[in-house]
């Protein structure tokens, strides 16, 4: 992929119009940023107000895990001063690509500023979740790990022990989130860090609010279990106390076996499980075909936004709320 986003790179530099010597810089005096997915981007933009440009590289709809970035893409990377990321093994995709199209630009890699929640050895099955739910009742943290969260992330993709990528569901380690975006742009841009500063502040008051009335919304919850489609939703069931019972497809794009399909239909049987939820972002069909096995209705969680319902954070944690109360209250 390397050599093929050098040969991008060229190309992209060499269409832009009027190029010369300074090929590659952004007329604009605002600095441009780009952001690997739609639910960072939207905190990215609400941070950068009028002073960035902020560009998504990974439009609403498509899967993080199979992205293959075009020329256009290329080109916003080679313009870019500053670019946002996951890490974690979640978007490895854009590491590569800033370091080719934009190797003097910084890079901000967001799980790596916030606690992390090891993916667990069996999506099936409650016992561990109980386990770790117990401790953390107990004021335990024994299921984080605050250390390297970079260590090793360049060799794995959902691996079991490895570290949870999907750390924006926690609308709290979104707020730390934040605070990394807004020293982050403060750096590439210091002619406008009070501005950053203080949306990054208001922004975080924002989220504190959204995460006490998520957390309230999720005690009247009469269900606390369910059971989910792709293993995204661990920060958030971690945070607000809830049970994912099993996971219908843990890896991503591989169809899980029929024996583990057997399992995860017992679980929702033996567990009275009211509901399965799919993703916008996959295939629903094998949850389709376990919904229709179990017979029970298919409701949908969306962790990465950009839907009509979901064109902002705060809208997409609140939809995923709903959609939960729908089934389990």
């Amino acid at each position: 992929m390397r050599k093929l986003v050098l040969v991008f790179v060229a190309l992209a530099l060499a269409l832009l119009p009027g190029c010369s010597k300074g090929c590659g810089k952004k007329a604009s005096a605002r600095p441009s940023v780009v952001v690997s997915i739609y639910p960072i981007f939207d905190l990215v933009r609400e941070v950068a107000g009028p002073d960035a440009d902020v560009s998504l590289l990974l439009q609403p709809g498509k899967n993080e895990h199979t992205f293959d970035p075009t020329p256009k893409d290329i080109e916003r990377a080679a313009a870019a001063s500053l670019g946002v990321m996951v890490g974690l093994g979640l978007d490895p995709w854009m590491e590569k690509l800033m370091k080719d199209a934009a190797p003097k630009a910084r890079l901000l890699q967001v799980g790596q500023r916030v606690p992390t929640i090891n993916i667990k050895e069996d999506p099936v099955g409650d016992e561990e979740v109980d386990k770790a739910l117990e401790a953390a009742d107990a004021g335990h943290d024994d299921d984080h790990d605050h250390g390297d969260a970079a260590k090793g992330h360049d060799d794995h993709d959902h691996k079991v022990g490895a570290p949870d990528p999907h750390v924006w569901l926690d609308p709290q380690r979104a707020r730390i989130m934040v605070n990394a975006i807004g020293e982050e742009l403060s750096k590439a841009d210091s002619a406008h860090a009070l501005g950053y500063r203080q949306r990054a502040a208001a922004l975080e008051g924002r989220l504190d609010a959204l995460d006490k009335e998520i957390e309230g919304r999720t005690k009247a919850l009469s269900r606390k279990g369910f059971v989910t489609f792709h293993g995204s939703f661990g920060y958030f069931a971690d945070r607000y106390k809830l049970r994912i019972l099993a996971v219908i497809e843990p890896f991503p794009g591989s169809s899980p076996s029929s024996e583990y399909v057997q399992r995860v239909l017992k679980v929702v049987k033996d567990k009275q499980v009211p509901a399965l939820f799919s993703e916008p972002q996959l295939d629903p069909r094998p949850a389709k075909i376990l919904a229709d096995e179990a017979k029970v209705p298919l409701g949908v969680l969306d962790p990465v936004g950009g839907g009509p319902e979901t064109d902002s954070y705060e809208k997409m944690i609140r939809y995923d709320m709903a959609q939960l109360e729908k089934y389990l209250k």
